[in-house]
C-alpha cells in the first residue's frame, strides 16, 4: 500500500473576520480572554515532539464555517502563539462539564450530525481539531502521549457559553486514541456513526481521485490501530484492487471500535448507522442531544436540522438535498454490482475469519443510542 498525505493544503481567510472581537483595543473582556480559561483562546495545532501547543483567538464564526478544524480552518495557522506543554497543563482550569465524542468510520454522515449538534449557547460543536490528529499521529510514531490527554480534554470541553456543552468530533485516524480521550475525560459519553460494508465502498466510490488515492494510507493507519493485520493470511494483506483495500479499511475500522466499546464499556459507548440517521434526521439528532445530555430547546434543534439538512455539510455554500444519497447509492450499485459483489467475497474469503467475534457482530450487540439514553441520563 502507498503512503499519501491525509491532509489538504491550508484553507484561506476571509480579512480579520477569524479575530475574536473580545481582543480588539478597548474590549472590557480582552484580559480574560488572554486566560487559558476562555474557549475563543483556541489550541490550533500541537507539537507532540516539542511538547508544546498552539494558540489563536477565534471566534464562534470560525467554528461554523470552517469545514473542519484542522488545517483547512478559517484561521491563519502560521500565526499561532506557542506554549508549553507545561505552561498549558498548570493553567487550563479543569472543564465544568465533560465533553462529547462524535467518533465515525468516515463517509458516514457524521458532519451532518456534528453540523446538526452546533447549537449555541447551549452546545458546540468542534469538527476534527487539528490537535486530536496531532495526538493521533504521534501515538502511532510510538511518542509517548498520555501527558497531552488532560489538557487536550480541557482546552476543548472548555464551553462558549455558560452552562454549554461541547461536542467534540475527531478525524477517523484519530480512533487509535479515541479510548484514551473519552477515560481522560470523567463523565464524557461517546457516540460512533458508521455504515455498513456496502455503504462505504459505494462511498468511497463517488469521492474524487484526490482523495481515492487516500485509501491505502488509510487503510494502513486503520489496520496498525486495530491490530487485525496480525491476524490477517497473506492474500488479505495484499488486496487486488481499491476496491478490496477500502473493505480492508472498513474491517479494521470496525475492529477499533469494538475495541474502544470494550475499553469505556456500553455505560458510555453508543452507536447508530448513518442510514438509520437519515430515515428520521430530526427525531434521531434529538435523540442523540439526549444522550449527550446537550438539552437544547426542541424548537431551535428542529430548525437547525432543517438548516443543515438543505446543504452539503462538507460544502455549506452549496445545496444539497439528503434524499439524493440514496437515489446516488442505488444508481452506482446499478453500475458497480459485480465488482462490489467481488469485493464482498473477497472479504468474505480473506478478511472476516480473522476478525473479532465483536466486530463482525457490533451493529447486532452495541448499544444503539435511544437504548436506555433517558435512563442513563438521569
Amino acid at each position: 500500500m502507498g503512503s499519501v498525505a491525509c491532509f489538504h493544503h491550508a484553507g484561506s481567510y476571509h480579512s480579520r473576520s477569524w479575530l475574536d472581537d473580545s481582543r480588539l483595543p478597548g474590549s472590557a473582556s480582552s484580559v480574560v480572554d488572554m486566560q487559558f480559561a476562555s474557549a475563543s483562546h483556541f489550541p490550533v495545532d500541537l507539537h507532540v515532539p516539542g511538547r508544546r501547543f498552539g494558540f489563536l483567538r477565534i471566534n464562534e464564526t470560525v467554528l461554523e464555517r470552517s469545514t473542519f478544524l484542522d488545517n483547512r480552518i478559517e484561521a491563519p495557522l502560521h500565526q499561532a502563539e506557542w506554549r508549553s506543554l507545561e505552561e498549558v497543563a498548570a493553567s487550563v482550569p479543569q472543564p465544568a462539564a465533560p465533553p462529547m465524542w462524535l467518533l465515525h468510520t468516515s463517509f458516514c454522515c457524521s458532519t451532518l450530525l456534528a453540523r446538526a449538534l452546533h447549537l449555541p449557547p447551549s452546545s458546540v460543536a468542534l469538527k476534527e481539531p487539528l490537535i486530536l490528529r496531532r495526538l493521533a499521529d504521534a501515538q502511532r510514531a510510538g511518542w509517548a502521549i498520555d501527558p497531552f490527554l488532560p489538557p487536550t480534554v480541557a482546552l476543548l470541553a472548555r464551553p462558549w457559553h455558560a452552562g454549554g456543552r461541547v461536542v467534540v468530533k475527531p478525524t477517523h485516524v484519530a480512533l487509535n486514541v479515541a479510548a484514551a480521550l473519552v477515560e481522560a475525560a470523567p463523565g464524557s459519553r461517546a457516540l460512533a456513526i458508521s455504515t455498513g460494508i456496502e455503504a462505504f465502498l459505494i462511498s468511497n466510490l463517488k469521492k474524487p481521485p484526490a482523495t481515492q488515492q487516500k485509501i491505502p494510507e488509510l487503510a494502513q493507519r486503520a489496520l496498525e490501530a486495530s491490530g487485525l493485520a496480525a491476524r490477517l493470511p497473506p492474500a488479505a494483506l495484499a488486496p487486488p484492487d481499491m476496491w478490496a483495500v477500502a473493505a480492508l479499511q472498513w474491517c479494521a475500522q470496525r475492529e477499533t471500535l469494538a475495541s474502544i466499546r470494550t475499553r469505556i464499556g456500553d455505560q458510555r459507548f453508543r452507536m447508530i448507522d448513518a442510514d438509520v440517521l437519515l430515515e428520521d434526521l430530526p427525531g434521531h439528532v434529538a435523540a442523540v442531544a439526549d444522550w449527550f445530555q446537550l438539552q437544547p430547546s426542541a424548537t431551535r434543534l428542529r430548525s437547525r436540522v432543517q438548516a443543515v439538512s438543505t446543504v452539503h455539510a462538507k460544502s455549506p455554500g452549496e445545496i444539497y438535498d439528503w434524499t439524493d444519497r440514496a437515489r446516488e447509492t442505488r444508481y452506482l450499485l446499478q453500475q458497480y454490482g459485480d465488482d462490489l459483489r467481488r469485493t464482498l467475497a473477497w472479504a468474505e474469503r480473506w478478511v472476516y475469519p480473522a476478525m473479532s467475534s465483536d466486530a463482525l457482530a457490533l451493529e447486532r450487540t452495541a448499544p444503539q443510542y435511544l437504548a436506555g439514553a433517558a435512563g442513563a441520563s438521569a
